[in-house]
């Protein structure tokens, strides 16, 4: 039987005064009465259950209600925030050396309960190595160690969930600039492997990344079979959402809501259901610099891409390089995180070709093709090199555009799936026109070669989503002339 008697006995008067006021206020007359006859060491358990007038079960059933009680008493503040409890893991070691057992026990077997609302596991670990202790003779030593064991292995499966997460999306960055086959294997492997840790736990913080693995999966490879067995999207995300509504002291998911922002975005815009996008933009747009740095749990440098594609749509794209002097000055670009280095360059080159500044947008391109090795990268290096091809015929510069033109030209038809290139091979053929200096009706044979573009622009060679090819450019593109 639990040891309350005491714990009660134990407690010191002022503590022991406040407990009888808390459950005289609570109208708990008989926990009330039991404390007061449990405190007074004159009186045996069949005498206290003839002052109560319950029976053997009835009165073991109040023990053990005010156990619980008198838990919640002792752990006052638990019920706070994340840092409260922190705190109180933190004097663990003093309940465990410097505190009666009995006490100890009943404070700790709150912040368990405690604990295990908030899932904090690691914590945990730390409860069950101290209850371990406190009952190495007791029968209950073996569900303590088999709790230490249990928590311990699902701290390490929680780790291993938030690696694969952040191993997912570098991965991710790395097949958007390659369109390797392989990486869509090894990718396909970490959602496989997020699962599996799902099934062997049940924790809503696994199943957050699961979800946002998953969905990631949906929105940024083209054409996979790996989600076809999968929720919609919609319905993932809304689901994401109601669990970390759940938990708003939660403080990795005050940040983690504008990773699903930025995903709800850019499942609207993909679907183009551009007035529910638009409420997401902003979420993510108004905190920009500090949203890419979350580059460990999303692809976060995507979103350049999309901002480009969203001014296109609303004719705003002469305004990009002036925002960007604002929006990203406390954004500082690393290199060594190449694939969003590279979307980084993009975008900026973009805002700069839109505002009409084309030698500085080739500059950039120029700078990124001679800075990055594009080795096992040959899908961004076709496509920054038709950009780049495309800033100089902008400029009459055609001798430097049509020596590029050739190197990508020859790259393609060196790869091993070139025949998926036929949207670049249709652009190559575009620009080239542009700078025949022969004469015709130019214009016209320039638009089927767009429209053979777009027409193949799918799937995993797609590229140059940032690019207006619209009539309007090409009467301009048509106008530059040898």
């Amino acid at each position: 039987m639990l040891k309350l008697k005491d714990v009660i006995a134990q407690m010191k008067e002022d503590q022991y005064e406040k407990l009888l006021s808390q459950l005289k206020g609570n109208s708990a007359e008989k926990f009330h009465s039991l404390a007061t006859y449990l405190r007074d060491d004159k009186m045996d358990d069949e005498d206290i259950m003839g002052k109560l007038g319950v029976n053997t079960s009835a009165y073991y059933t109040l023990k053990s209600r005010l156990y619980k009680r008198v838990g919640e008493f002792l752990s006052a503040g638990l019920d706070g925030s994340k840092t409260d409890l922190l705190k109180k893991v933190a004097t663990i070691p003093d309940l465990v050396y410097n505190t009666k057992k009995e006490t100890a026990v009943a404070v700790l077997g709150k912040l368990e309960k405690d604990l295990l609302t908030h899932d904090l596991p690691y914590e945990l670990t730390d409860v069950y190595s101290a209850l371990k202790k406190l009952h190495i003779t007791s029968p209950k030593y073996y569900d303590y160690a088999q709790a230490y064991n249990r928590h311990l292995g699902y701290t390490i499966a929680l780790d291993k969930a938030e690696d694969v997460l952040s191993s997912f999306m570098k991965y991710l960055g790395e097949y958007d600039n390659s369109r390797n086959a392989d990486t869509h294997e090894l990718m396909k492997m970490m959602k496989q492997e997020m699962a599996s840790l799902c099934r062997l736990y049940q924790s809503h913080h696994l199943t957050v990344y699961r979800n946002i693995l998953d969905v990631s999966f949906a929105l940024f490879v083209p054409l996979s079979e790996a989600v076809k067995d999968d929720e919609p999207i919609e319905d993932i995300l809304t689901a994401t959402e109601k669990i970390m509504d759940s938990y708003p002291a939660d403080s990795s998911y005050r940040y983690l809501q504008q990773v699903i922002a930025f995903l709800r975005f850019e499942y609207y815009h993909q679907a183009m259901q551009h007035k529910k996008a638009e409420q997401y933009y902003d979420m993510v747009n108004s905190n920009l610099s500090m949203f890419l740095n979350f580059n460990f749990c999303c692809y976060s440098s995507v979103f350049f891409l999309s901002r480009i594609q969203r001014a296109i749509r609303l004719n705003e794209t002469a305004a990009l390089s002036e925002e960007n002097k604002e929006l990203l000055k406390d954004f500082q670009p690393e290199k060594h995180d190449v694939p969003a280095y590279l979307n980084y360059v993009r975008y900026t080159a973009a805002s700069l070709f839109y505002a009409g500044k084309y030698a500085e947008a080739a500059a950039q391109l120029n700078n990124v093709l001679n800075e990055i090795v594009f080795k096992n990268m040959a899908h961004a290096e076709i496509e920054i090199k038709l950009f780049f091809v495309l800033c100089c015929s902008m400029q009459n510069k055609y001798d430097t555009a049509h020596t590029v033109l050739k190197n990508v030209a020859r790259k393609i038809r060196e790869l091993e799936n070139k025949h998926e290139y036929e949207n670049a091979n249709a652009l190559i053929k575009m620009l080239s026109l542009q700078m025949d200096s022969g004469t015709g009706n130019k214009e016209k044979k320039m638009a089927e070669f767009r429209d053979k573009f777009l027409l193949l622009n799918r799937g995993r060679s797609n590229m140059l989503c940032y690019l207006d090819l619209s009539d309007n450019f090409l009467k301009k593109l048509g106008k530059n002339v040898k």
